[in-house]
């Protein structure tokens, strides 16, 4: 018998498969996000459902906290996909601020977060990207999200995004050839 956090994960594989994994035109043909497949059919992602909130859940010794540690210390995984069982307990302002209070403690790790949320604005005309089921944090190490994107960088991957959209993950970076 499946558990609540099975079926929420169970969602999440799906909305990846019929979303997440298929090529769209707006991003040169190449899928949505072009290494889910591969991380998925490999079991390089760990999924975590959490309840995490702003006040406690950024505390060092928190559970929350202390499952990003293992995760940067497991040589087994390459993407902690942590979701948030209730779709609205916090806003889609709320979810981002929090991402960014995580990356002030997990960059010293080497590691970096992006979040989604259900409601969430940000597009790639009008391709809704981070609109998973639920609250969605995403934890990767810094160095292999870096050469992904750089890899993108030689594609049309790009080519749709606005500078906002651009600059929302990060770049210019030094060295990124946009």
């Amino acid at each position: 018998m499946c558990n609540f956090s099975d079926k929420i994960i169970e969602q999440t594989i799906e909305y990846m498969m019929d979303f997440l994994e298929q090529p769209h035109p707006v991003f040169g043909g190449l899928p949505v996000c072009p290494y889910t497949r591969k991380a998925r059919l490999s079991n390089k992602i760990l999924y975590k459902v959490d309840d995490f909130y702003m006040n406690s859940s950024l505390n060092f010794d928190s559970n929350f906290i202390q499952t990003i540690q293992e995760f940067s210390q497991s040589q087994k995984y390459e993407v902690l996909l942590v979701l948030h069982p209730e779709p609205q307990a916090m806003t889609p302002e709320q979810t981002q601020e929090f991402v960014k209070g995580l990356n002030s403690i997990i960059s010293a790790w080497g590691l970096i977060a992006f979040g989604g949320h259900p409601d969430e604005s940000f597009n790639i005309q009008g391709v809704y990207t981070r609109r998973l089921p639920y609250i969605n944090l995403t934890v990767q190490a810094e160095d292999l999200l870096t050469k992904a994107s750089d890899t993108l960088l030689q594609t049309k991957y790009y080519h749709n995004w606005t500078p906002e959209n651009l600059k929302d993950v990060g770049f210019p970076r030094q060295g990124a050839g946009l």
